[in-house]
């Protein structure tokens, strides 16, 4: 599934970003919870599952293997990003339907202020391109019957919503949602061959199958696509967008060009068709017919890669208590489900089982200020007592409701904000010194500055900068870096970072923030900062 942006700069900012997917089973996730649980962690990963301690370790070790594949083979850089990805692995598909709200997917992902973070089925199956036919002899003549044979395509979906993370941290690009889907079907076939070589590029043959029985929608729609309203239309977007990305990457000259243009794309343009049409140095139709050509030949070249030496990082082992479970189940479930009544309830029930996990009450409050409840949040904040101060969101979560009492009272000409502020940046502070990638307390002491009269310091822009370089795609902190550059009288970067938020966020609230801001500059000072070539939406 796509990635998502989150909404709001606080835990609870994707509470509604998965409004659009089907209501969650009403008790399936709770039986679920009760299950007993495996956490499997290195730098790197942290994968929760209900499929044992040998799936764990299995789960970890590929992805590591995967890692370095990566870093060694492909154009990404991912090294310097210190998040992890959190992956939520469930052993069938109602497990998690119960979790993400969504029927006949693999998995989902979005990036989350902890890292990545992903829920996949282990025991997902898709066909294999072997079908066939079953007679049966009967007294009566024999009986014929179609048999769809099929493969488990689990790993192949872990490394899919993997990819997603990798592209969503490649601070050098944005990538379109025609390449998150291609590049990650690309990969998620990746395998260790029996020499001991890494393999990529074999195809995912229930995407081969599809194409062989859809109506493919023309380029244009492809490459322009913005998220699943659009990409999913005539055709399935995930196999086209594999096929396009397997045609690119096959041909060197081709994959040269393919980085190109999504270099260009970092000046972002409505239309990509003609920059395309540029690049590659031929029409949308010409490039189809070789697309379509390229599908009929099938021959789908495996790229090969030495495996290092160096041995993998060994996962630490846990069996997370029962709380824990709950909350990091919640936590995703709040992510992804429009059922946030569900995640609550799990939310509550951790505490109910330990009182001191305050991953959980921070979880809770979050919850609270995202419905404006602020007399719920403080309470729980407050009922936290002294242990509030050991904690990274929860220190963050006071700084936030510092921080809009001071901005309430700013945006009504009274006094009394300067001490709030100044408490807001102190537990923002705080909160860093327990946990220095966190990204809500980097943004945060960044947006105190913003309410505050007077130009920015160097601080503020220098912590908001650190935030983006973490979550690169989260568009809520590139509005607060784009503010942040403004208020400093740094205009054309400012323009810069407007213009990002405009073509890449997700969120309609943030992007009209930022195209409004966007309008109020050119009308002072004119189109001449608008990129060459560059039409706002």
């Amino acid at each position: 599934m796509a990635a998502r942006m989150l909404g709001r700069l606080l835990l609870a900012a994707a509470l509604v970003a998965g409004a659009a997917f089907p209501c969650a089973a009403a008790s399936t996730i709770n039986r679920v919870a009760e299950g007993t649980w495996t956490e499997a962690r290195t730098d790197n990963f942290v994968v929760l599952t209900n499929a044992g301690e040998s799936r764990a370790r299995y789960l970890v070790q590929n992805l590591e293997d995967f890692r370095r594949l990566v870093i060694q083979a492909t154009n990404l850089e991912i090294e310097s990003n210190p998040l992890p990805f959190h992956i939520v692995a469930l052993v069938g598909a109602g497990h998690l339907k119960s979790l993400i709200g969504a029927d006949n997917v693999f998995g989902a992902f979005q990036q989350s202020y902890r890292g990545g973070l992903a829920a996949v089925n282990l025991a997902a199956r898709a066909p294999d391109g072997t079908d066939s036919l079953q007679i049966t002899y009967t007294a009566y003549g024999p009986i014929y019957r179609a048999k769809q044979n099929t493969r488990t395509v689990g790993m192949d979906g872990v490394f899919h919503e993997y990819v997603h993370y990798l592209l969503e941290i490649d601070a050098r690009r944005r990538y379109p949602l025609w390449f998150h889907e291609g590049y990650a079907e690309f990969l998620s076939t990746f395998d260790i061959s029996s020499d001991g070589r890494y393999k990529i590029g074999a195809p995912p043959m229930h995407r081969v199958l599809t194409l062989e029985k859809t109506r493919r929608n023309p380029l244009g729609s492809l490459l322009n696509a913005k998220g699943y309203e659009t990409g999913h239309e005539n055709s399935d977007f995930n196999a086209e967008s594999w096929l396009v990305v397997h045609y690119l990457m096959a041909d060197p000259d081709r994959r040269a060009r393919l980085y190109a243009f999504l270099d260009r794309l970092n000046t972002p343009v409505i239309d990509t068709v003609p920059v395309f049409e540029e690049v590659f140095g031929e029409s949308e139709q010409d490039f189809a017919r070789h697309i379509r050509q390229y599908r009929r030949m099938a021959k789908y070249d495996v790229e090969r890669f030495d495996r290092p030496d160096a041995p993998l990082p060994q996962p630490t082992i846990r069996m997370p208590p029962a709380d824990e479970v709950r909350e990091q189940l919640a936590y995703t479930l709040l992510h992804f489900s429009p059922q946030r009544n569900k995640g609550v309830e799990l939310v509550e029930e951790a505490i109910a089982l330990n009182p001191g996990n305050m991953r959980a009450r921070a979880l809770l409050a979050a919850v609270a200020i995202a419905d404006k409840d602020m007399p719920k949040a403080e309470k729980i904040l407050a009922e936290a007592g002294p242990a509030a101060a050991g904690d990274a969101d929860m220190l963050s979560l006071g700084g936030e409701l510092h921080l809009r009492r001071a901005a309430e009272l700013v945006a009504a000409a009274k006094p009394g904000w300067e001490p709030l502020l100044a408490t807001a940046r102190d537990a923002y502070r705080k909160a860093l010194t327990l946990d220095p990638d966190h990204a809500q307390s980097l943004s945060g002491i960044a947006r105190t500055w913003l309410i505050q009269p007077g130009r920015p310091p160097d601080e503020a822009l220098a912590l908001v900068a650190r935030a983006e370089r973490l979550l690169p795609m989260n568009q809520e902190i590139g509005l607060i870096a784009a503010h942040t550059r403004l208020k400093r009288g740094e205009i054309v970067d400012a323009v810069r970072s407007y213009e990002h938020v405009v073509a890449w966020g997700r969120d309609p609230d943030t992007v009209r923030q930022a195209r409004e801001r966007l309008d109020a500059i050119y009308a002072i000072a004119g189109d001449g900062l608008k990129p060459a070539g560059k039409t706002t939406p």
